[in-house]
């Protein structure tokens, strides 16, 4: 862990991986989309198949090279394709969508750190999603009040690593001294690239052990809970 000086008054937090369990959300919503569509449980391989599918998709949307409104149907397409499903894509996203909105699962945790930061800390977060589905998993998890501003790329039109999509909550949250502010995430392309692009410190946490490769954090944490031992 990297040792500074600076007296952080800001964090940022990531959402999914961060503060909500997205795997666990993600598995629940492609089950219950599946049972709704094709009224049977789905086989044990699809899971695995899907989030291989859509991880390689989200990091093609990190780079620019295709849309949200892209992503959320060719997850499907590719998905069905490799199962020989014969069904409609787009039809299956809402649904899916639906149902990823009903996931507000919180990882092992987050809300005693973020209740612990309240007050002591301003908090804001930014997370590359949809909208009303990260809306509605926030309010299920009822994190909202923590934070002064909510930031989503599929609102704002900027996604992480994106330097404009931080510049927006800063300017949400009238933030000039970057110095003072900390960015919180799991990922090294999207929060932590995004962080460094936008000159901001960055907490990465790496619950696996990973080696960061090219892209170096300010400080690197196994859990959230590591995050008070920096902010002591």
């Amino acid at each position: 862990m990297k040792n500074k000086t600076v007296k952080y008054k800001t964090l940022l937090f990531d959402l999914d991986g961060t503060i909500l369990d997205y795997s666990k959300s993600e598995a629940a919503a492609l089950y219950g989309a599946y049972s709704v569509v094709f009224g049977i449980d789905p086989p044990d391989e699809l899971l695995p198949v899907y989030q291989k599918i859509n991880s390689a998709l989200w990091k093609e949307f990190e780079k620019g090279t295709i849309t949200i409104q892209q992503l959320k149907i060719k997850r499907f397409s590719s998905l069905f394709d490799s199962f020989k499903l014969n069904t409609d894509p787009a039809a299956f996203s809402e649904i899916y969508l639906q149902e990823l909105g009903k996931g507000g699962y919180l990882l092992h945790g987050a809300f005693d750190i973020l209740e612990s930061c309240a007050g002591r800390f301003r908090m804001g977060a930014i997370t590359n999603g949809i909208g009303n589905v990260q809306r509605s998993r926030i309010k299920k998890a009822n994190i909202g009040q923590f934070f002064e501003t909510v930031v989503i790329s599929n609102d704002v039109g900027i996604a992480k690593p994106d330097p404009g999509i931080f510049a927006i909550a800063l300017e949400n949250m009238n933030l000039y001294n970057k110095k003072e502010i900390l960015i919180i995430g799991d990922s090294l392309s999207s929060d932590i690239l995004g962080g460094i692009n936008a000159g901001i410190d960055t907490c990465w946490i790496n619950p696996m052990g990973k080696e960061p490769g090219e892209i170096k954090p300010g400080y690197t944490i196994s859990d959230i809970a590591g995050l008070l031992e920096i902010l002591s």
